[in-house]
């Protein structure tokens, strides 16, 4: 029995000295290992050692430290040395409901989210520590942003949704610079996911859309105005050029038919001139309605009937 109790002793202490040798760092976390209070190693992401390096370059004392990229199980001296472990997760931030002002002066109810991962565990851990008090950094932080740039638009505009998203996701950006560099860690979504008007804004509402309707209505009728003179003015010079032309048109068949008037003309004076000249002087006797003629033999107007 002595021996038997003896051996489990040294298993159970060569097993609690295993245990305490090693961790886990699984695929979706990240940790960092302290040596008696002193960071000696940190364990992240492949995707996130620039950042984690970047960081560290710009902290005193932190240029020893060793950075792993391998997750799964790893080895520490026991007792010694201590580890921290974060997720490397999305994590989901949620604040609370406010009344603010839009730029044109309208209360509108509005509340915010973002999706946020810690991309430095050393950063995070000097800073925040804690899931906890990261609520309070996006409270400070990131909410005031969010709100600020929220009172540049109009309330209209908080309607649409691709310019929201937009102005939205630039402050991101500009957020994840301080973020990284203070904290640790980074938006990777973030919105506005409640917007309602309030009540008091309703007379306001119908009034702008009372003078919107009269606006578009005196746009309408301007533009029907503009048309109908538009339109009469196309219809005077498509008459002018009707007439126009009509004019070109008459003179060319009046010069064509005086042309062949005076082709059929020289053609009868070639026929017979006396036969002529006779039908032109019987269409003169017909005309000749209180005349005097003075007969005389050498008036070649007489000369058809001299003798008679």
């Amino acid at each position: 029995m002595k021996k038997l109790i003896i051996v489990c002793s040294i298993i159970a202490v060569l097993a609690i000295i295993l245990f305490s040798s090693t961790y886990v760092v699984y695929e979706d976390e990240i940790a960092v290992v302290k040596t008696l209070g002193k960071t000696v190693t940190v364990v992240v992401n492949k995707e996130d050692e620039a950042i984690v390096k970047e960081n560290m370059s710009k902290s005193e004392g932190d240029d020893d430290i060793k950075i792993v990229i391998t997750k799964g199980l790893q080895f520490k001296i026991p007792f010694i040395q201590t580890v921290t472990v974060y997720t490397a997760k999305n994590l989901t931030y949620k604040s609370r409901t406010e009344v603010i002002k839009t730029k044109d002066n309208k209360n509108i109810e509005i509340a915010m989210y973002a999706q946020y991962r810690i991309v430095d565990p050393l950063k995070f851990l000097k800073k925040i520590t804690t899931y906890e008090n990261i609520r309070a950094k996006m409270d400070t932080r990131v909410y005031p942003v969010v709100v600020n740039s929220a009172n540049s638009l109009v309330f209209q505009e908080f309607f649409e949704l691709k310019l929201l998203a937009d102005l939205v996701d630039e402050k991101r950006k500009e957020l994840n610079e301080v973020l990284i560099d203070e904290y640790g860690f980074m938006i990777t979504d973030i919105g506005i996911n409640n917007k309602s008007f309030l009540q008091s804004n309703i007379p306001g509402i119908e009034q702008k859309m009372a003078m919107q309707i009269e606006k578009e209505s005196e746009k309408t009728k301007s533009e029907g105005d503009s048309d109908y003179v538009k339109a009469i003015a196309a219809a005077d010079r498509e008459r002018v050029q009707i007439v126009s032309e009509a004019k070109v048109k008459a003179a060319e068949i009046k010069a064509e038919a005086d042309a062949a008037a005076l082709v059929i003309y020289q053609e009868a004076l070639q026929k017979d001139l006396e036969f002529y000249k006779f039908i032109q002087r019987m269409d003169i006797y017909k005309n000749l309605t209180d005349t005097t003629v003075f007969l005389d033999k050498d008036n070649a107007l007489i000369s058809p009937i001299n003798g008679y």
